[in-house]
């Protein structure tokens, strides 16, 4: 069934979080709503690489109807039923919570319905961190994996905020392997300017002293991811020019830089929900296999990150 290209040839970062992955058992993840045909391959290819164990979550009957016109054999995977998209949505975290599963994984559902049940105030999976959204790109001939931070949840995060926002990136960058990685506050500019908001919050986020990584800021995107380009400006810091975490000034930033990647550049993303108390995995319909796949990847290190903290 799986026709993904992950490989050291032609996704070398996303390879290295398959090899981390193959000594970890798979994670039972709750998949909301696999009602659709992408939305029910997309877990069974990760079942397949050994990442997860499915537990499909939704209505039966439409769930059955997929699988048989994929002609996916789902008679040894467990079946929750549960009708619509919030009934199905709040049953999966509610599998969380009693324990019978350990991650989300989004299917045919909504986006914010999928995360209004995630943070529920009762019975849900809030921490003291605010939830926020990595996409960790695989970008061809890039040294190293970069995690854009966020492009998908925060609209437009205060300086607060984005202290969340970083914290939970720098833990999901160790998770994947980064001993101590390197967050790049983003702006326009690498100087504090009043005339630019953004600057300010970077300065004022760059102040605070991070669990397991370093934070610098303001940057602008050259002289956070060149050596050359920061040398030439005279900044000096351990993060210029060598980020690992892009901490994007707001969605819309992050969302055309990720996108210009892609697009542009031949990049492949995998993205996960942080700073909930278990990994939830949020993939797209218009995701490749790849891209699903190494999302599922990063549920299983992180989780396993959570649990040995």
């Amino acid at each position: 069934m799986t026709s993904h290209t992950i490989t050291p040839q032609t996704r070398p970062h996303f390879a290295s979080l398959l090899k981390l992955c193959a000594p970890l058992p798979p994670l039972r993840t709750a998949v909301i709503c696999p009602e659709e045909k992408t939305a029910l391959t997309g877990a069974l290819e990760a079942r397949e690489e050994g990442l997860i164990t499915p537990i499909l979550v939704g209505n039966r009957a439409k769930i059955e109807e997929v699988a048989v016109e994929g002609g996916h054999d789902i008679a040894n995977l467990e079946i929750v039923d549960a009708e619509g998209e919030q009934g199905s949505a709040h049953r999966g975290v509610d599998l969380v919570v009693d324990g019978t599963a350990q991650a989300l994984m989004k299917g045919h559902i909504h986006s914010d319905t999928y995360l209004a049940a995630v943070i529920r105030k009762e019975n849900g999976l809030r921490t003291d961190q605010r939830t926020s959204h990595c996409f960790v790109m695989d970008i061809p001939d890039w040294p190293k994996p970069v995690i854009i931070t966020d492009a998908a949840l925060n609209v437009a995060p205060e300086a607060k905020h984005k202290i969340s926002i970083t914290q939970n990136a720098i833990h999901l960058a160790r998770a994947i392997g980064i001993d101590q990685p390197k967050a790049a506050i983003m702006s326009a500019v690498e100087s504090p300017n009043p005339g630019i908001a953004s600057s300010m919050e970077a300065a004022e986020v760059a102040k605070y002293e991070f669990e397991g990584g370093l934070a610098d800021g303001p940057f602008a995107l050259d002289n956070a991811i060149s050596k050359r380009a920061a040398e030439l400006k005279g900044i000096s810091s351990p993060v210029a020019g060598d980020a690992d975490i892009l901490v994007m000034p707001t969605i819309e930033a992050g969302n055309i830089l990720f996108k210009g990647l892609v697009y542009m550049a031949k990049a492949e993303t995998a993205g996960l929900v942080v700073g909930a108390s278990v990994p939830v995995i949020l993939t797209s319909r218009a995701d490749s296999s790849e891209a699903r796949i190494a999302s599922c990847a990063l549920g299983v290190l992180y989780a396993n990150y959570l649990a040995s903290s």
